[in-house]
């Protein structure tokens, strides 16, 4: 099933020309990946110049597909700008990818049991036991089954995606901070008012954000795309719902579209 809800006035507006596609968290849903590229092609004006389509973060984890996922984005989507920004989920794996040795234990607990172990059996590689293998060659077995490419490419996603006054990323920004400050932050550290984090005080804030920024965000799974004065969030659970949504940005308007995994 699609849903292609009618387009609304919002207070975030692109770039001049821009079509801004937002969507939320896929974890893992190759399925839903394809069907709301589909539905997301309904949703553009012909008047738009460019199409930019912005992934919220959490591509990875949970679901079955993490690995398609990431190779159909390093091939390109239609002719459009794709924007895979980093999620905690994502962070949480180049934590692993760049731990020293002593620390490397503890960071692959910590990913396998927030979802990785899908990612892992998605590769399709049987890696040693890690309390039986030396850090060294598990950690070399492991870059060999993600492969440089794809390890490049989690590397290189961006902390966010600023068009016009809309700003897109994973979880949300401190209100207290300038943007500068928030994304100043160490890309791999997990505070609880980190970019990929945070919830509290983020969330439950009820003014403006920075340089009156209008936030697109995932993250915190809610029953349906949530709108408030100065943000959205499209987390509605693809891995635990069975919805993935979406939204288009045009000239002052937003369209929101949903499909579901069956």
């Amino acid at each position: 099933m699609n849903i292609i809800r009618t387009p609304v006035p919002v207070l975030g507006c692109p770039e001049d020309g821009v079509a801004l596609v937002a969507i939320g968290d896929v974890h893992g849903h190759f399925g839903m990946l394809q069907k709301i590229i589909a539905t997301a092609k309904k949703t553009l004006p012909k008047s738009a110049k460019e199409i930019v389509f912005v992934l919220l973060g959490d591509l990875i984890d949970r679901g079955d597909a993490a690995i398609e996922i990431i190779d159909l984005i390093r091939e390109g989507i239609e002719d459009w700008r794709v924007i895979p920004i980093l999620g905690n989920h994502e962070q949480l794996l180049l934590r692993v990818l760049h731990a020293p040795d002593d620390d490397y234990r503890h960071h692959w607990a910590l990913w396998r049991g927030n979802g990785g172990q899908n990612t892992l059996e998605n590769l399709q590689i049987k890696l040693p036991p890690l309390a039986d293998t030396d850090v060294p060659d598990h950690r070399r077995a492991f870059e060999k089954a993600l492969g440089q490419d794809r390890i490049a490419f989690l590397n290189a996603m961006p902390s966010h995606y600023k068009s016009g006054n809309i700003l897109c990323v994973h979880a949300g920004v401190d209100p207290t901070l300038s943007l500068e400050e928030n994304f100043a932050k160490d890309k791999l550290s997990n505070a609880p008012d980190h970019w990929a984090w945070i919830r509290e005080g983020f969330l439950d804030h009820e003014g403006t954000y920075p340089d009156n920024c209008f936030i697109v965000h995932g993250h915190t799974v809610l029953p349906g795309p949530t709108l408030a004065p100065h943000r959205i969030g499209l987390d509605t659970g693809a891995c635990v719902f069975g919805v993935l949504s979406g939204a288009t940005f045009f000239k002052g308007e937003m369209t929101v579209f949903q499909v579901t995994a069956d």
